[in-house]
């Protein structure tokens, strides 16, 4: 077949010199779908490198904001605000002073070289935190009479060897504790002490 068969099967206004262009064109045709590919590649590894960060955070735990429910206060002027009367023992060291959850009294302090917990309060039922049990038949009852009011305070001996001291003014309810196995008078002893310090008009 001649040239001039070729020419009348060619579109109209298709010249020798365009066919000269047309592997070029191929080319940048070609070229530009090679790159929006490409593009699109990057957009699609972006937006899983994001969601692969994403998932990477560190988890944030609630347990990091919850307020601690013991909070210490300055004397037992502010146990007042909870209905609570208490004075500290006068030959008490490293006094120190505490509010739970907003109800329970809490007092710290060492005594002859002992550490007490003294708590009290009008409407918490359970507040000595002691979670051991109690030797069977080691309780001692103590006994307070003022001209006005009386009292008994029932105390308890841990398995563990600590004490446990409860008694009851009005509509406040003490507890006294310690760890350590104090011996029975000095636990009877800093119990009535305690008792005679926390009486009061309620």
């Amino acid at each position: 077949m001649n040239d001039s068969n070729r020419i009348k099967h060619e579109p109209a206004g298709f010249d020798r010199a365009s066919r000269r262009f047309l592997p070029l064109a191929a080319a940048i045709t070609l070229s530009a779908a090679a790159l929006a590919g490409c593009s699109g590649g990057g957009a699609v590894d972006a937006t899983a490198t994001a969601q692969a960060s994403t998932s990477t955070e560190p988890e944030t735990t609630t347990a990091a904001a919850l307020p601690n429910p013991m909070r210490e206060v300055d004397d037992v002027l502010a146990f007042e605000t909870l209905g609570v009367h208490m004075v500290a023992p006068a030959k008490g060291e490293n006094v120190r002073f505490f509010i739970i959850n907003d109800e329970v009294a809490d007092m710290e302090f060492q005594l002859d070289g002992v550490s007490y917990t003294w708590r009290a309060s009008n409407t918490a039922a359970d507040f000595a935190g002691i979670f051991e049990r109690f030797r069977e038949g080691s309780d001692i009852t103590v006994a307070y009479d003022a001209p006005d009011a009386s009292s008994e305070a029932v105390i308890r001996t841990t398995e563990s060897g600590g004490r446990l001291s409860q008694w009851k003014w009005g509509k406040t309810n003490y507890t006294l504790h310690t760890a350590s196995e104090v011996d029975d008078s000095a636990i009877t002893d800093i119990t009535k002490q305690l008792m005679e310090l926390s009486l009061h008009e309620n």
